[in-house]
């Protein structure tokens, strides 16, 4: 399998999601200490320019750091979870969830090409079942689908994650926007006709080992990581793509994609 990956697109998110965890966590510093300025700005500090500010407006800052912080810090999270390797559980590999994807499809050959954050939906796989579009959750828990609905049962444990988690959201609606951003796209072509027989579909990955699926006839399919394999030779086995037409539109969209590895890498 060919992949065609933008490391610095997600090197960059990745940063992101660090710099605005640092930011949570100053800002939350920057509380703490407010909360203390009473009892440290006492005697010649609080004559101070400092200790007269901080004696008016200590009780508002220490009351805004809190939900600043733990905002800028939990989107933080959610940056880091979605773009920076991890030890994923059960497994002694540290991988990002792009390159957990890829080794669940370990073992296609080059008739397949794999795109990373390098086309308008960030996971595609092209190959002879077609192009598949893949929805990417990481979280783990229990997740109840049932035809289009999508939940995930109430436990405190999420309380303190809201922000960082990525949450089940819906995959359809996922889906059906990043095909239509595809498709235009693929209609860009020279000669976008030749691709029409080319069946564009989706499905939801959910990477994480630990996580419960309870499936109820879903409208797109909900897979575990270690079902993806088996999917894909499925789709292949009945979508049948002609090799010479596969050949055109994975040239195509390595063309127009944003495909940029890393040296390092």
């Amino acid at each position: 399998m060919r992949t065609y990956r933008n490391v610095k697109k997600i090197k960059g998110k990745e940063q992101l999601g660090r710099r605005l965890s640092t930011i949570g966590l100053v800002v939350l510093f920057i509380g703490l200490f407010a909360s203390f300025s009473p009892n440290y700005f006492t005697g010649a500090r609080a004559e101070s320019g400092l200790g007269q500010f901080m004696s008016q407006w200590w009780p508002y800052i220490s009351f805004a750091a809190l939900p600043l912080g733990f905002i800028f810090a939990s989107v933080g999270s959610y940056f880091i979870n979605r773009f920076a390797r991890r030890r994923w559980p059960g497994s002694k590999k540290i991988a990002r969830p792009d390159e957990m994807l890829e080794r669940n499809m370990k073992g296609f050959d080059d008739k397949y090409a794999y795109f990373a954050y390098s086309l308008p939906p960030a996971y595609v796989l092209v190959g002879p079942c077609g192009i598949q579009i893949l929805t990417v959750r990481s979280d783990k828990g229990r997740v109840v689908v049932s035809g289009d609905k999508w939940r995930e049962p109430f436990s405190f444990g999420r309380i303190f994650t809201i922000f960082a988690r990525e949450g089940v959201g819906n995959p359809r609606n996922d889906l059906l926007d990043q095909g239509k951003k595809l498709s235009e796209l693929i209609a860009e072509a020279p000669d976008p006709d030749q691709f029409e027989s080319v069946p564009v579909e989706g499905a939801a990955v959910f990477l994480n080992p630990e996580v419960q699926l309870d499936v109820d006839n879903p409208t797109v399919p909900a897979l575990r990581g270690d079902q993806l394999k088996a999917y894909i030779r499925r789709r292949a086995k009945e979508n049948k793509v002609n090799a010479k037409t596969l050949k055109a539109l994975t040239e195509y969209l390595v063309s127009v994609s944003e495909y940029q590895e890393d040296e390092e890498e």
